[in-house]
């Protein structure tokens, strides 16, 4: 769990080598990787792991999803500065700012998806939107992440976790 977040790791290691491909040109492979101690990293999950308490150190990671919290009734004021924040307008323009393509998040929706289908989803998603922040609730799939560590460019080597940088594909 990253500040509220649920952290999943990428699903298989090609996918993480892809992604090394994608950002250096080149391949990386498991066990260059060095811990703090001096010992080669020889597993994807200590590779992981060790990339994650390196940039992320007060952090913990959680296989499970923290249980929602209470649900509280929202006030009058409380729907009307969610519709003030929250327009069909506002949520158009962000639609249209992504690249159609940026890769998706945990939920695999493309932003050409939405950018097509605008005029039957924006006035679903204004709704959801309206009551997230009303009633002060994200539901529990939209706070996973898909954590990424990719390559920092222009390094003679990358045997530390400190020669990665972790990004988050999101939707």
């Amino acid at each position: 769990m990253l500040g509220g977040l649920f952290v999943v790791p990428l699903t298989t290691y090609p996918d993480q080598l892809a992604y090394t491909r994608l950002f250096l040109g080149t391949l990386i492979k498991l066990g260059s990787l060095v811990a703090h101690s001096g010992r080669r990293i020889q597993s994807e999950g200590e590779a992981f792991e060790l990339l994650l308490t390196t940039h992320f150190p007060s952090s913990e990671a959680t296989q499970e999803l923290a249980a929602p919290a209470a649900a509280l009734r929202p006030g009058r004021s409380d729907w009307r500065l969610a519709s003030e924040m929250i327009t069909y307008r506002r949520a158009e323009w962000t639609i249209d700012s992504f690249a159609p393509y940026k890769s998706p998040g945990m939920d695999g929706i493309f932003p050409a998806l939405l950018q097509e289908g605008r005029e039957v989803v924006i006035p679903y998603l204004v709704r959801i939107f309206r009551a997230c922040l009303s009633t002060g609730h994200l539901q529990a799939i939209w706070r996973q992440v898909k954590l990424v560590f990719i390559p920092k460019p222009g390094r003679n080597s990358y045997s530390g976790p400190r020669d990665f940088r972790p990004i988050s594909p999101t939707s």
